[in-house]
């Protein structure tokens, strides 16, 4: 008999069954009469047929899920077609402002550098989410399907990949952290040592090896169906691929290990600790300069380092806020298995995954408020930006007007 995998949503843990255990693959819709279906008694091609009625439980219906299947599927298209393209809305033009600011800065000057490539992480983050589950709007006020064209497209071309910019965008808020914490406790040494050049090719190998390796995980699978006896319809289901089941161990590896539990973790600890510390030695240099000498306050940051210093304490807070129980919860469905897709708390574990990847979408929103709010230097060159931009115009409207004054006179 053929063999299924469940592949839940991106990070999940994959577990092997066969058919007649397809209860465990709960990739499918919550709701049959929102699943994407053929004309009842039609068998397609390719559809292996199972019966639903004959399993002992199916996982949105179990009767021990503290939250019920209509719960999980509201909160599930809440997420797609309200909570993302508002902040997309957002999100979309601020981390293109972002970018802007700090290359109007310099990329020479490694915070800026790495700044840049946070806004890009998040903008191509927010970007792949959009793709994906934009069209969810148009779904659930017409077919109310679960999977449309576009999502289908991505997931069988292996485009989930590019999920794997939220990763990247972990772990340069990990080295933005590290780098200031490092810059406050040896200035001069740090800057000698790690050079803007040496930060460029670590943020590309960033770039390249996270989202490299997360095309290997979502390579496992694509869009299938099975036929259900009891309904007489054929429901979507993600369904191991070829490359999975040659390299089940690698990618259950890296699914579990490395993008689930160990990246968010890691980071989340990095970030942590290098703000506290920084944060310390910030209160610490700011008392030093009010009671020492001229030649001690030589040995402290100077106002312009301490206040972008701030304000990438700033950033870092709204990280761990953010990030926080998205690393909480990938521990937990690693050591507690009934929260899992397919198994007893099914609804839960959806739930969950729903409102914290609303949570991810947050935090690559919403950095251009800290930068605005606590970053001088970054106010002044937004506005000399839109300032310029002014000007450029008014010049322009001024040559026209000008000139047909010439031509008319």
């Amino acid at each position: 008999m053929a063999n299924f995998d469940s592949v839940g949503p991106v990070g999940m843990t994959t577990q092997r069954m066969s058919v007649t255990e397809i209860s465990t693959t709960q990739t499918l819709s919550s709701n049959r009469s929102l699943s994407n279906v053929t004309t009842k008694g039609s068998i397609p091609p390719d559809c292996p047929i199972v019966s639903f009625a004959d399993l002992e439980f199916i996982p949105w219906d179990n009767p021990d899920n503290i939250i019920s299947a209509q719960v999980e599927d509201i909160t599930r298209r809440v997420k797609d077609a309200v909570i993302l393209p508002l902040l997309f809305l957002i999100g979309g033009p601020g981390n293109v402002i972002n970018m802007a600011v700090f290359y109007k800065q310099g990329l020479r000057e490694r915070v800026n550098l790495c700044l840049f490539a946070l806004s890009l992480a998040d903008l191509l983050y927010l970007l792949q989410a959009m793709l994906l589950y934009g069209e969810q709007v148009h779904l659930w006020l017409t077919t109310r399907e679960k999977y449309g064209p576009m999502m289908t497209s991505m997931v069988n071309h292996n485009l989930i990949g590019l999920y794997g910019f939220t990763w990247v965008s972990q772990v340069i808020s990990a080295i933005i952290a590290s780098d200031r914490c490092l810059c406050v406790l040896s200035p001069l040494r740090f800057q000698t040592f790690l050079k803007t050049r040496t930060m460029a090719v670590i943020i590309s190998l960033v770039f390249v090896v996270v989202v490299g390796l997360y095309f290997v995980v979502a390579a496992r699978y694509h869009l299938g169906c099975v036929y259900d006896l009891a309904s007489e319809s054929a429901v979507v289901i993600y369904v191991a691929s070829e490359f999975y089941q040659n390299n089940e161990t690698l990618i259950n590896y890296l699914d579990a290990f490395v993008y689930g539990a160990g990246i968010p973790v890691v980071v989340m600890v990095v970030v942590t600790v290098t703000t506290t510390i920084t944060a310390v030695k910030i209160r610490q240099a700011a008392r030093w300069r009010a009671e020492s000498s001229s030649s001690d306050a030589v040995k402290t940051l100077s106002p312009r380092d301490v206040a972008l210093t701030k304000m990438l304490i700033g950033t870092s807070l709204l990280f761990m806020v953010c990030v926080f129980p998205i690393a909480l919860f990938r521990c937990v469905w690693l050591f507690l298995p009934e929260i899992n897709p397919g198994r007893r708390h099914h609804n839960l574990y959806l739930t969950c995954l729903w409102v914290l990847e609303a949570v991810s979408y947050v935090n690559s929103t919403f950095n251009i408020f800290v930068y605005y709010t606590m970053g001088s230097r970054y106010r002044d060159t937004l506005r000399s930006l839109f300032r310029r931009k002014n000007l450029d115009k008014t010049k322009e409207v001024f040559s026209t007007y000008t000139a047909t004054t010439v031509v008319n006179g």
